[in-house]
């Protein structure tokens, strides 16, 4: 009987060694996952992926914003006949923006104009040896 109860509590121990280490790995897994999930969001906002949902849902909550205004200013009595506001007609507002090739020449053509202007002000100084 007191070989059994000798038995019974090294068994109960070497259980309880058990479940701690159990738990020691549990915490470590936990540390590890989370550590993982925070280096792969990283990863993920830098991505190209991330830029491209993040460009879609923009757009939706543009589209859906945008089209709920108007539909406020309609059911609020506004006239388009009295006050036409070309803006909002959305196609054609894209149609009329520049393109960003157009804007980039007349900002750099201001800047030659702005550098030859400055030129002839100042000469360049010349660079430390």
């Amino acid at each position: 009987m007191l070989a059994a109860r000798e038995a019974h509590e090294a068994e109960k121990a070497a259980w309880e060694m058990l479940e701690a280490e159990l738990e020691d790995v549990k915490s470590r897994a936990a540390r590890d996952a989370e550590r993982l999930k925070l280096e792969g969001r990283e990863e993920f906002l830098k991505s190209s992926e991330f830029d491209t949902l993040l460009g879609k849902k923009a757009g939706g909550f543009f589209k859906n914003g945008f089209l709920g205004c108007v539909a406020q200013w309609r059911a609020n009595g506004y006239s388009e006949d009295e006050h036409p506001a070309l803006f909002l007609n959305v196609q054609q507002a894209i149609a009329e923006m520049p393109d960003e090739e157009d804007a980039q020449e007349e900002g750099e053509d201001e800047e030659e104009e702005e550098g030859a202007v400055g030129s002839e002000a100042t000469p360049p100084s010349s660079p430390l040896p």
